[in-house]
């Protein structure tokens, strides 16, 4: 019935061994962790704390608990899913941190953890995964990065930094990776509706008190809360549909572009000249520091 309502069934995933990190609930992980099971997967979900997966279990996943920055938790998940499964079929990168701050009052600390994990934290994981599909000469890893990759955003520089450094990368590995029989493919998210809001929230440490912006710290604080709240975005569990029902097509896209706004920030880095780019971006933040 679905087909004649122009709207066709899924494709199936039945029998493939899906990993994917970062599936704390309420993430586009856990979506996907969801999507994929639904499809007839074997998915093992993992994320830093076992409690973060809660309701997975029940729809037929296994959950890990696995921090992408500990070698010997990378090390440990894979060796668990190759005795039990024994093989790895999709290897899906999307544990990430999120951050906003002014690049001169964030902490190098903070930009060797944004680059831990999410871009060291995801060439961990394809390094670990890789010998293993290489053996079989298939295989496909998925990247998830953002549309912060290509658009720089004022007071995330340390997160756009990272997802750039992620495009980089799923580049290299895609070239690399292909004589193998490996796939690669670069996700690239618009706004998504997940929990990321309330952990970044969670962690902000107030500006020192010699910032030049602490004057208007309050008003920085209200933009990026409502950028991450208030924009229309797209639910994760559409946008997980969409992506796996990309990743399943044969061959997969080099890259998928999904989610609210995409198209706007990609086709304005595109076709406008920086400058008036720069001037877009810097708008809300130029009021804010110009005062009430």
């Amino acid at each position: 019935m679905g087909a004649f309502l122009g709207r066709p069934r899924p494709i199936r995933a039945d029998g493939k061994v899906v990993l994917i990190t970062g599936c704390s609930k309420g993430g586009i992980g856990y979506a996907l962790a969801e999507e994929y099971a639904r499809r007839g997967a074997k998915v093992y979900a993992t994320a830093r704390r076992l409690e973060a997966m809660d309701g997975l279990q029940e729809q037929g996943v296994t959950i890990l608990k696995l921090d992408v920055t500990n070698e010997d938790d990378i090390q440990g998940a894979i060796d668990v899913i190759i005795t039990e499964a024994g093989r790895i079929d999709v290897l899906v990168n999307n544990a990430a941190v999120f951050a906003t701050r002014p690049v001169a009052d964030t902490p190098l600390s903070d930009w060797r953890t944004l680059f831990e994990t999410n871009l060291l934290g995801a060439v961990a994981m394809a390094r670990a995964v890789f010998p293993h599909m290489a053996e079989r000469k298939e295989g496909l890893v998925i990247n998830v990065s953002s549309c912060a990759g290509y658009c720089h955003l004022p007071m995330a520089a340390a997160y756009s930094a990272s997802k750039a450094a992620l495009n980089a990368a799923t580049n290299c590995m895609r070239m690399e990776m292909k004589p193998f029989g490996v796939k690669v493919m670069l996700v690239v998210p618009g706004f998504i509706k997940t929990n990321i809001h309330s952990n970044e929230q969670h962690k902000r440490q107030p500006l020192p008190s010699n910032s030049l912006y602490k004057s208007c710290e309050g008003r920085l604080n209200h933009i990026a809360d409502w950028a991450l709240t208030q924009f229309i975005g797209t639910t994760a569990e559409e946008f997980a549909k969409c992506t796996v029902d990309a990743a399943v097509q044969s061959p997969p896209p080099w890259r998928f572009f999904m989610g609210a706004g995409w198209r706007q920030a990609m086709y304005g880095l595109w076709l406008l000249p920086t400058s008036i780019v720069d001037s877009e971006l810097w708008k809300p933040y130029q009021a804010c520091l110009e005062g009430p």
